[in-house]
């Protein structure tokens, strides 16, 4: 073999080596190219991913935020009602403690008239007793202890309800179920008649009297003289009221607001009011009721019910109590003392007739 064919063999050899080595380096450079490529398309998901849970959190926070907001505010409002409440607590206790000294004094002016009458009755014993004569009836302005029945117009609004045919809820709730015979002669609504029959004779000559009945509704005692104010000197007149006192019976509720409201516009107010009752009212035209009413509606049936009272018209009550109404007596008490009248609660004997 010649030189020559010797180095066409070994230069041969040689560029076949090289094409292999070029072509794995060319495979190696083309697979790692190719890795790059899908690193950096995961880094790009990767990225996306983790931008969309920011968002996420970044709404997720905001969103809390405004819960807190709105507790916050929850939580100062509660705190509002909390110093309104503990405020309005602090003047109802006052109110309380100033009613409390109100009775106290009250109760303290009862004994004190009990003391004085006590007195009276003791110091009568003493006076040397004199021959009877057949004297009239005595003033009734003193004799009812300031109830005033002077004056030309006199006006009698007289309580019908069904509780005036007993002292107690109980037992005039018994009585409803009577026949009206029975009811005419329960024994608390014959102290009623009587009373107003002795002060209809106990009215001067000159004086003109009307009675007004009220339960549910507020009616005339007359249905046939519905307006007329009656003269007291007129004895076929009397005759016919009383025949017309003894035919009554008591039943239903009673609507006081409905009875001032019907004398403030009369014709013609009267100079006095005598109000006979037995305590507080069940009925209101301004404040509806769904059920049973408890002291505390009656207590505003009845501020209701002075709010509409003929204003310049002093209103004298004679209350036959009702076991179970005890701010009756203090609430008609402060009636007769703004309106310039007088409060009596007789006792199961007067009046003597």
């Amino acid at each position: 073999m010649s030189v020559s064919s010797k180095r066409r063999d070994t230069e041969v050899f040689s560029m076949a080596f090289l094409d292999c080595i070029c072509c794995g380096f060319g495979s190696m450079i083309l697979v790692f190219i190719l890795t790059l490529s899908q690193q950096r398309s995961l880094e790009m998901e990767s990225v996306e991913e983790i931008q969309a849970k920011v968002r996420a959190a970044e709404q997720q926070v905001t969103i809390s935020q405004e819960e807190a907001d709105r507790i916050l505010r929850q939580l100062m409002k509660t705190r509002v009602e909390i110093e309104t409440a503990e405020q309005d607590q602090k003047f109802t206790e006052l109110k309380i403690s100033d009613r409390q000294r109100e009775l106290m004094l009250l109760l303290q002016d009862i004994g004190s008239m009990k003391d004085a009458r006590n007195t009276l009755l003791d110091d009568k014993k003493l006076i040397p007793t004199e021959e009877k004569k057949n004297l009239p009836i005595p003033n009734p302005g003193q004799y009812l202890t300031g109830i005033n029945l002077s004056g030309e117009y006199i006006l009698f609004l007289v309580r019908m309800s069904g509780s005036m045919l007993d002292d107690t809820p109980d037992a005039a709730f018994a009585r409803l179920g009577d026949p009206d015979f029975k009811k005419r002669q329960a024994p608390k609504w014959q102290r009623v008649i009587r009373s107003l029959k002795w002060m209809l004779a106990s009215l001067g000559p000159d004086t003109h009297f009307k009675i007004m009945l009220f339960n549910e509704d507020t009616v005339p005692l007359l249905p046939s003289r519905p307006n007329e104010w009656l003269p007291s000197k007129d004895r076929q007149v009397l005759r016919e009221v009383v025949t017309r006192l003894d035919e009554l019976v008591p039943k239903g509720g009673a609507n006081l607001e409905k009875a001032f409201a019907t004398v403030r516009f009369m014709p013609r107010l009267p100079d006095n009011l005598v109000l006979l009752t037995d305590g507080l009212p069940t009925l209101s035209d301004s404040i509806p009721t769904d059920g049973a009413v408890g002291q505390e509606q009656r207590i505003r049936f009845f501020e209701v019910a002075e709010r509409l009272r003929p204003s310049r018209v002093p209103v004298s009550t004679i209350l036959f109590p009702l076991s179970g109404d005890p701010a009756a007596g203090w609430l008609y008490w402060r009636l007769a003392a703004r309106s310039n009248g007088a409060i009596i609660s007789p006792s199961e004997g007067w009046p003597e007739i």
